[in-house]
Order: structure tokens, then sequence, then C-alpha cells
């Protein structure tokens, strides 16, 4: 099974620490100065939001998974930056993406809502294999697949498609997602 991720725009006040999309990441401080003026918070995982869901134990069932993106060479070579912290981060970064050229106006927080799904259904999600996997080689393992057309987010909407982030070989090591662009 898959857990398919539902995006809603957050109302003016909500809880920092919840499972989104964009807006205020909160972060360990001693991250504070860890990434560039090129990148940008793409979303943060509360991880206890999806444990029963995760049945096969595939990701830790606490603390936060972090999902930014290096914009650097541009919106078509966008590279991921995925990081596990275990404990509970203490920091809240106002207007993250503010200051990135292309992407300033992605400060709005869309919350997530975690349901079941099939493991190749078409929709944002984590887990299961590639929906419009056409390719000889067998499908690589998904973390997250993103539908840019799911919500009213803006993001990427250009791309009549997917973003896959997928595992390398160790599924435990996120130092080794990589990012795909699907176009359908």
């Amino acid at each position: 099974m898959a857990i398919k991720i539902k995006a809603t725009k957050a109302p003016k006040e909500y809880d920092l620490g919840t499972s989104k999309f964009f807006g205020t990441p909160t972060i360990p401080n001693e991250w504070m100065h860890d990434f560039d003026e090129d990148t940008i918070f793409f979303c943060q995982i509360r991880l206890e939001d999806i444990a029963k869901f995760d049945k096969e134990n595939r990701l830790p069932h606490r603390g936060y998974l972090y999902v930014f993106l290096d914009t650097y060479e541009g919106e078509y070579a966008l590279q991921p930056i995925v990081r596990y912290y275990g404990g509970e981060p203490d920091t809240a970064v106002d207007d993250f993406n503010a200051e990135v050229e292309r992407y300033e106006r992605f400060n709005d927080a869309w919350l997530m809502e975690f349901t079941e799904t099939a493991e190749d259904e078409a929709c944002t999600r984590l887990f299961g294999v590639p929906s419009d996997w056409n390719y000889e080689d067998e499908p690589p393992k998904l973390l997250m697949q993103f539908d840019p057309l799911d919500s009213q987010m803006g993001f990427l909407e250009h791309l009549d498609g997917f973003l896959y982030f997928t595992f390398g070989k160790d599924n435990r090591n996120f130092d080794e997602i990589i990012l795909i662009e699907e176009y359908s």
C-alpha cells in the first residue's frame, strides 16, 4: 500500500509543526545555516502522522522528514535535499522561500491529510511505484510522488506528469534520494 496525500490551503493560524507543503518550516535550530540562497522548503512530514499507514515501517515513526529543493540550476533541474530529524524541531523559519527567484510566492502552507491508497494510484503520495513508469527497467521505489495538478498550489503547474522522489540502493539513506521529472 501507499499513502495518499491530500493538500489543502492552511488557515491563517495553524500548528506550525504539522505535515505540510511550503509555508513556515519548523526545523532544528542547528540547521539554521545549512541552506543556501537557492534552496526552497518543499515539505515537512511529521512522521507520527503517517505511522498508522506505514505498516511496513519504511520510515521512522518519530520525528520529521523534510524535503528541500536546490533551485540553483533553475526549475528544470531541481535537486532534492531530504533530511530526517528524530526529535521535535524548535525553530520556525518565516518566509523561507521569499528570497528565491521564481519561488518567492510559495510561502503559503498547504496542510497534508493522509489516507491509504493503491501503490500505483495517479496522485500525490508516499511510497509505491511511479504511476506513469513506461520503461522496461523495473520501476524505482518511491519516497514520494508529487502531482502538480493534484491541488491548487501552483508549484510546477507546467508539468503535466509527476515529480518522483525515488530511493537509491538503501531505503534508509536520504542522501541518495533522486528526483525525476516525468511528463505524461
